[in-house]
C-alpha cells in the first residue's frame, strides 16, 4: 500500500513524504483506534511544505463505534509485545530517532570487486500507473522463459530508488538470485544500485537452492530472478532503537512493492514469498554476514503466458524523489 501511494503522490507531484517516526499514543487516540487491536505504522505527508501549523490544545480522544475487524478473532500476544517496544513515548523521543542512524547499508568496505553492468533502465512502459495497480497481483506460477536484462535493470533501479523519509532510507540491501535473465549468467549477486551493476557471490544453475531458500517452494526455482532483502539488523538497533525493527521491515517493503510495480508495469509478473531467514543470510555469505533476510520477492513470466508485448510510452512509477 506505502509503495501504491507514494508512487501515485510522486506522478501527481504531491511530494509525498514518509515519517517513521511520531509519538504512536497521540496517533493512535487522534484516529480513535484501539491500540490493542490496531495501530499507526507509519504516516505519509502529501502536498508541498506550507506555513507552520499553529499549536494546538489537548485533543479529545475519539470514540466512534465500529464493527469488529474480523468474525472470529486471534490474538498473537508477540506482535502487540513487539509493537509496544518500538513505540515512541515522547516528543522528545521522536527527535532523538530522526537524529539516529548513518547510511547504512551498502557495500562493504576492502578491495574493488568485479561487476557485471546491467543496461540502462527503461522509464517508460505500455501501462500506465492506475493500470499497473489494478492489475498488480502475486503470480501463481512462473515459466521459464527468461527477462531481459533491461526488464531486470528496471526492476532493481525501481525497487531501490530514493524514499523521502525522516530518516535515512538506505538501510536495506538487495540480493539475487538470476536463473534465467538475458545477457546475464545464471547465479547469485549483489546489486549495487550506485553502479547500476551485480556484483558476482556465486555462479551456476541455482534453481534448486533458490526454491530451498523459499521455503520450498517451486516458485523460487521456476521464476526468472529472485530478489532477497537484507538489512544489518544489529545496526540499525543500536543507531534506532527497538523501532528499527520496524523501519527495516517498512523500507524492505517499500523495497519489495517497488518490484511489484515495475514487472507489472513492465508486462511480467511478480510474488512475495516466504523464506528460511537463517539458510538466506548463509547462503549470501560471507557477504551477507552480520545481516538478516527480511523480504524475498520471486520475479518472472506467468506459465503459459510468453513474452507480454510492451505498447504505449506512458511512465513507470516514479522515485519519490523526481
Amino acid at each position: 500500500m506505502l509503495a501504491n501511494l507514494l508512487a501515485v503522490g510522486g506522478a501527481l507531484q504531491l511530494a509525498p513524504r514518509l515519517f517513521t517516526g511520531f509519538v504512536d499514543a497521540d496517533v493512535n487516540r487522534l484516529l480513535g483506534l484501539d491500540a490493542e487491536r490496531e495501530a499507526a505504522l507509519e504516516l505519509v505527508a502529501l502536498g508541498p511544505d506550507g506555513s507552520p501549523a499553529p499549536p494546538v490544545a489537548a485533543l479529545d480522544e475519539i470514540g466512534h463505534p465500529t464493527i469488529p475487524l474480523s468474525p472470529s478473532e486471534v490474538d498473537y500476544p508477540l506482535l502487540r509485545e513487539i509493537h509496544a517496544a518500538s513505540m515512541l513515548t515522547t516528543p522528545d523521543d521522536v527527535r532523538v530517532w530522526r537524529r539516529g542512524g548513518g547510511e547504512g547499508g551498502g557495500v562493504e568496505g576492502g578491495a574493488p570487486r568485479p561487476v557485471v553492468p546491467l543496461p540502462s533502465p527503461r522509464t517508460a512502459s505500455g501501462r500506465g500507473l492506475g493500470d499497473t495497480i489494478q492489475r498488480r497481483g502475486s503470480t501463481r506460477q512462473f515459466g521459464h522463459a527468461p527477462l531481459s536484462g533491461v526488464e531486470l535493470a528496471t526492476v532493481l533501479w525501481a525497487a531501490t530508488g530514493d524514499v523521502e523519509a525522516d530518516v535515512p532510507a538506505s538501510l536495506v540491501d538487495l540480493y539475487l538470485i538470476v536463473n534465467a535473465v538475458d545477457g546475464v549468467e545464471s547465479g547469485a549477486y549483489f546489486y549495487r544500485p550506485e553502479d547500476t551493476a551485480l556484483e558476482p557471490i556465486r555462479a551456476g544453475d541455482l534453481r534448486g537452492e533458490s526454491a530451498y531458500l523459499c521455503l520450498e517452494q517451486p516458485l523460487g526455482g521456476d521464476a526468472a530472478a529472485v530478489l532477497y532483502f537484507l538489512a544489518p539488523l544489529d545496526e540499525i538497533l543500536a543507531a534506532f532503537g527497538d523501532r528499527g525493527y520496524r523501519l527495516a521491515n517498512l523500507l524492505a517493503g517499500i523495497a519489495g512493492g517497488r518490484a511489484y510495480l515495475a514487472a507489472y508495469a513492465l508486462g511480467f509478473g511478480a510474488t512475495g514469498l516466504t523464506f528460511y531467514d537463517r539458510h538466506v543470510v548463509e547462503f549470501f555469505s560471507p557477504h551477507a554476514a552480520g545481516k538478516d533476510a527480511i523480504f524475498v520477492v520471486a520475479l518472472g513470466r506467468s506459465a503459459g503466458a510468453g513474452r507480454a508485448t510492451i505498447v504505449g510510452n506512458s511512465i513507470l512509477p516514479r522515485r519519490p524523489s523526481a
